[in-house]
């Protein structure tokens, strides 16, 4: 087996998943070429068309990230034959259960487990417990909200407080734990993801 006989397995994985995810939502490859267009990166007709019908030997980055866009899918469903086969060839010779193949690309940590300290996988596992922790905080302070705009829980309580006061306390006790985070996220080197405009605040208060 030579790396050309790889490469053109590859390419024909994603020009199968091309294919298959634009007939799947009812467009014509100059459809999908116009929607590329429109997102900043044209990517023509032709070169669709060359790339399902197997007449080229490789897909650039920037191609795939748009047409994956353009598709509105994971770039990951075009890369990997995801749902299609059981196995793929990563890398010349190495082949790998299709979930081991996503895991490797996307530095997917076994839930459970933490990666070894100072390494790729952990800067990956510590962002992903920060979107948990941003995602907590935003439907902590929506709830909080809900609850005192519409009166909910009027009557209960909870550990001798309202309820309103206890769901309060925990959406500003989820806040200064996000906080404190990203602090100890930064003071190990790595930059924490940016915050939607609505919880900007996070990082004005010191």
């Amino acid at each position: 087996m030579t790396q050309n006989d790889w490469q053109g397995r590859l390419t024909q994985h994603v020009a199968d998943a091309v294919r298959h995810y634009r007939k799947d939502r009812g467009l014509s490859a100059q459809a999908l070429a116009d929607a590329c267009g429109k997102l900043g990166y044209p990517v023509p007709r032709t070169s669709i068309a060359n790339l399902e019908n197997g007449r080229r030997s490789g897909v650039e980055l920037a191609e795939l990230l748009v047409l994956a866009k353009a598709l509105e899918i994971p770039p990951i469903m075009l890369m990997l034959p995801v749902g299609m086969a059981g196995s793929v060839e990563v890398v010349p010779g190495d082949e790998l259960p299709i979930w081991d193949a996503i895991a490797w690309i996307s530095g997917e940590t076994l839930l459970g487990s933490e990666p070894n300290p100072g390494t790729a996988n952990e800067i990956i596992y510590e962002l992903r417990i920060h979107a948990q922790a941003v995602n907590q905080v935003q439907k902590a302070i929506q709830l909080a909200e809900e609850t005192q705009q519409y009166g909910l829980y009027r009557n209960q309580r909870l550990n001798g407080r309202s309820m309103l006061e206890a769901i309060q306390n925990y959406a500003k006790e989820s806040v200064v734990d996000l906080r404190d985070y990203r602090r100890k996220l930064r003071a190990r080197g790595i930059e924490p993801p940016a915050l939607a405009e609505d919880l900007q605040f996070l990082d004005d208060v010191q």
